[in-house]
């Protein structure tokens, strides 16, 4: 028996209530929790919806939905980087216009760290004073509004992946950082070391540039791709409660 929508509602409010934050995921542990429901019922009509519930949810066990929301947070995930991040990386290689980007970066840095390698104390402040600009942009930006999307009842996992540092690509921008005290185990050459370090740097440029300006300002033209496409699948239902 299929649930009606009062009831799948109230599924959904049964899992948000046991701490499961994201709305994608709630979906997809209510599919599973309705057919479970919908096969006890269909065994003994006298069965209520409510016993039919608490028998279903018993088999989660004492950590109730935690590893299921674990186990479906690392399969949006890996549709996260495959089908968005992978296919953005791909889409911009295709392009000269990226290549002339990377070029231009990695030559206007590299010129600025060769003019400063005589005052190492001065690169070291100008690379603090880019991360302390790059914290100040991600908690204006993504931070704040990531804040504000968690207020909304219809907030996703993807959502999080879209606007917050969970993306793969975010450890590449703090790539100078990591490497700048390393550079000069590397290789004996200065020249070598300052071409090296302005590598890292042009990649963190790239980093912030694909999730500013191919993630966050695409943002919502990709959570409804995720949403056609993944989840309709997924949930193999039409989506009247996302």
């Amino acid at each position: 028996m299929a649930l009606s929508k009062d009831k799948k509602e109230q599924l959904l409010d049964f899992i948000k209530s046991h701490y499961v934050d994201y709305h994608d995921v709630r979906l997809l542990i209510a599919k599973d929790l309705e057919e479970d429901i919908a096969k006890q019922m269909d065994k003994d009509e006298d069965l209520s919806f409510e016993e039919a519930l608490k028998q279903a949810y018993k088999k989660y066990g004492v950590i109730g939905f935690s590893d299921v929301s674990e186990d479906y947070m690392n399969k949006i995930n890996s549709y996260f980087n495959k089908k968005v991040i992978l296919k953005v990386v791909k889409n911009e290689a295709s392009t000269i216009r990226f290549w002339l980007i990377i070029t231009c970066c990695y030559l206007l840095i590299f010129s600025i760290i060769t003019s400063l390698k005589s005052f190492p104390l001065m690169l070291g402040i100008g690379f603090l004073i880019l991360a302390i600009i790059g914290l100040i942009f991600y908690f204006r930006k993504f931070h704040l509004e990531n804040k504000e999307l968690k207020k909304q009842d219809s907030y996703t996992y993807f959502d999080q992946l879209l606007v917050s540092n969970n993306s793969i690509l975010f450890p590449f921008t703090y790539l100078p950082l990591m490497m700048a005290p390393h550079i000069g185990r590397l290789t004996e050459n200065e020249n070598w070391s300052m071409a090296i370090l302005a590598f890292f740097t042009t990649i963190s440029f790239i980093a912030f540039y694909l999730i500013y300006f191919k993630l966050y300002k695409n943002r919502f033209q990709l959570l409804k791709e995720y949403k056609d496409n993944y989840l309709s699948e997924k949930l193999d239902h039409k989506l009247e409660l996302i």
